[in-house]
């Protein structure tokens, strides 16, 4: 039941925010903004594409503890990013995010626990990019509704907390989980149990990037990661002939990121048109301009991991909803 209610809620949320995104949608205008597609820019589109996910498996090898075996190939840890990915897109409750550490333990040494951590950590450098990317535009985007700057100055003190947490907790774990403890106690005894255990298998993880190489490592990927994500969405801009700041791909890939955190159906549809449209107003982008370009964006990059993620499903001879059932139960897919 309370699975189904996620799924209506989900569907809500998109179907809302579709709403949002196309209520003001003109036929004509739509119809001649895709006429003037340039499709040239799908080139260099692809190649960051590929690149982003290089930099997120380089990065993922950083945030995993050492094993007695080998470290597991770039390969291995590739695959199993875009099939997590393939999974979000299709499959409810982000299940991707369980089914990529299934697909990595499957396939190495790592327990699902050890995996799925670390899947953790890199969202919270993940979420601290981006929180300090939209307190970086607050500063430079002119016409901003009063509200932004507020969010901005508020999301990037999260950021910097989240900042603050992980290298603390690598630096001193015994009094940050003290203090998590302590503000724990207050919270109702089941509540409190998830949260001190939470954070206790969080600080455990966080002590691979205790070394200065290691956390350097991860801090420059992240920023790999996130400039090739901003750069993606600057390919596409070309696809109309239109002067544009590289300031609106930078916003852009906040806003979308931002967008897509909500609830939603499956492939983040309706929340990932909403953030785009929103991210183009502020520069008086063409209205239907922007939602041509939200449509592009969002099915190019749905066509690249359906293609190579069932390209990879074949190769590994594995079956999406083995998977599926496999993060659902909490257990590894059988051999």
């Amino acid at each position: 039941m309370k699975k189904f209610i996620q799924i209506i809620i989900g569907c809500a949320v998109s179907a809302s925010m579709l709403y949002i995104a196309f209520r003001d949608v003109d036929g004509v205008q739509l119809k001649e903004s895709f006429l003037q597609i340039s499709w040239w820019p799908i080139v260099p589109f692809v190649a960051l594409f590929l690149l982003h996910f290089y930099f997120r498996s380089l990065r993922w090898r950083f945030l995993l503890p050492e094993t007695t075996g080998p470290a597991p190939s770039l390969r291995k840890l590739f695959d199993s990013i875009i099939l997590g990915n393939l999974a979000s897109f299709l499959l409810p409750f982000r299940l991707g995010e369980f089914i990529r550490p299934l697909v990595l333990c499957r396939w190495t040494e790592y327990s699902f626990a050890s995996a799925f951590i670390s899947v953790i950590i890199e969202r919270f450098f993940d979420l601290s990019a981006v929180l300090i990317s939209f307190f970086l535009l607050a500063h430079m985007l002119p016409d901003l509704p009063s509200w932004l700057p507020l969010a901005a100055y508020s999301l990037g003190g999260m950021a910097a907390a989240l900042l603050l947490f992980l290298v603390g907790g690598c630096l001193a774990p015994g009094p940050i989980r003290k203090v998590v403890e302590l503000c724990a106690s207050i919270l109702p005894p089941r509540l409190e149990r998830f949260v001190v255990n939470f954070t206790k298998d969080l600080l455990s993880g966080a002590a691979v990037i205790k070394t200065p190489k290691r956390l350097a490592g991860v801090v420059l990927l992240t920023v790999g990661v996130w400039a090739t994500t901003y750069l993606q969405f600057n390919a596409l801009l070309f696809i109309f002939d239109w002067n544009h700041s590289s300031l609106l791909a930078v916003t852009l890939g906040v806003f979308v990121a931002l967008a897509v955190a909500l609830p939603s159906a499956p492939g983040f549809v309706g929340v990932f048109q909403v953030g785009c449209i929103a991210a183009t107003s502020l520069f008086a982008y063409p209205l239907a301009a922007a939602q041509v370009y939200s449509l592009v964006v969002h099915a190019l990059t749905f066509v690249m991991l359906i293609v190579i993620g069932f390209w990879l499903l074949s190769v590994h001879d594995l079956n999406l909803f083995e998977l599926k059932k496999a993060a659902e139960e909490g257990q590894q897919p059988s051999e």
